[in-house]
């Protein structure tokens, strides 16, 4: 089916033809959502805020090869994160492109990094992917605060892209939760920020798994210009947290943990191996993860440090909080 924007001035788009432009794209699924839906009421500020003209909001997945995640080699999980966050954002732009030529206008929003730093340590991010892509029917929230697809489970890339026309048919979410119940993220979380029945905690997760983003990069700022000398310095910074400091900051961020992901096993194209050889699964893939020996950061007294202290393979980094009350 063809459209013309010839014919387009007060229409809706065909929502399957929309869909089919970001499949043929490279997206590996696609869901639609309008922006005066109830459940979108604590994100259009932000979405307008962007995009003044948005009608409607395009949630587009991009899959992980699920391998590279789970490996202990946990450099193979970041360039993997990288390498489909890169592809996704091509593959934004090249739908949107498609789309200018229907007459639909709109922005690709980033994945994620680059955000708006000078709201920090507020919400520097205007559009949620998560919230979208869970109201565009794409999956929905697991125990590990991840995206669970119906298909391709936790191992996807989001983003978002806004436009400027209505559609004929909008996305609901998912009545069934993909979630296995399995509890392995909260098996494997060194930190303890997941706990069933808990909210998630996302300064603990943030605290570890970001040490080498922003929140680590202020902490090594500061401890080089208050150090008296290397030895102090180094007091704070071993040399291995400096050369990790340095690879992040040369070859792009890198993520401490994000486990909850590698052993997730919802999913249509996860569940039936797991399924199969629960043993197995745990074996060759959570106990990795867990019994890797690895610096655990955490802040003086918190609940994760207990939690990171019960594991022998662990060694517990005190750090400052990643909100700090600025010197005067």
């Amino acid at each position: 089916m063809k459209i013309s924007k010839n014919n387009r001035p007060g229409k809706p788009y065909p929502s399957k033809v929309i869909k089919e432009i970001c499949i043929k794209a490279g997206a590996d699924d696609a869901g639609l959502v309008e922006i005066d839906r109830n459940s979108l009421k604590g994100e259009r500020d932000g979405i307008l805020m962007v995009y003044p003209r948005t009608r409607s909001i395009i949630s587009l997945v991009k899959v992980h090869n699920r391998e590279n995640i789970q490996s202990p080699a946990r450099y193979l999980a970041n360039e993997e994160y990288h390498h489909t966050g890169d592809k996704i954002s091509s593959i934004s732009r090249e739908i949107l492109h498609r789309l200018n030529e229907l007459g639909l206008r709109g922005v690709a929003v980033n994945k994620s990094w680059p955000m708006d730093l000078g709201r920090w340590p507020g919400k520097i991010w205007d559009v949620s992917h998560k919230i979208m892509a869970v109201e565009a029917g794409l999956g929905q929230m697991g125990l590990n605060r991840l995206v669970l697809h119906p298909k391709y489970g936790s191992f996807i890339a989001l983003t978002s892209i806004l436009v400027d026309g209505d559609m004929d048919v909008y996305d609901q979410p998912l009545k069934e939760n993909p979630c296995l119940n399995c509890n392995l993220c909260e098996a494997v979380c060194p930190t303890g920020a997941i706990t069933k029945g808990q909210n998630f905690d996302l300064m603990t997760c943030s605290t570890h798994t970001y040490r080498d983003n922003m929140v680590g990069f202020l902490n090594w700022v500061e401890s080089m210009v208050t150090a008296q000398n290397m030895e102090e310095y180094r007091s704070h910074f071993t040399d291995r947290e400096t050369a990790f400091m340095w690879q992040s900051l040369m070859y792009r961020m890198s993520y401490r943990c994000s486990y909850c992901m590698a052993v997730c096993p919802a999913g249509e194209e996860n569940k039936t191996d797991y399924l199969k050889n629960k043993k197995d699964h745990v074996e060759k893939v959570l106990k990795p993860l867990r019994d890797r020996r690895e610096p655990v950061y955490v802040m003086a007294g918190s609940r994760a440090e207990g939690k990171a202290k019960s594991n022998p393979n662990k060694e517990v980094r005190i750090v400052p909080g990643i909100i700090r009350t600025p010197p005067k």
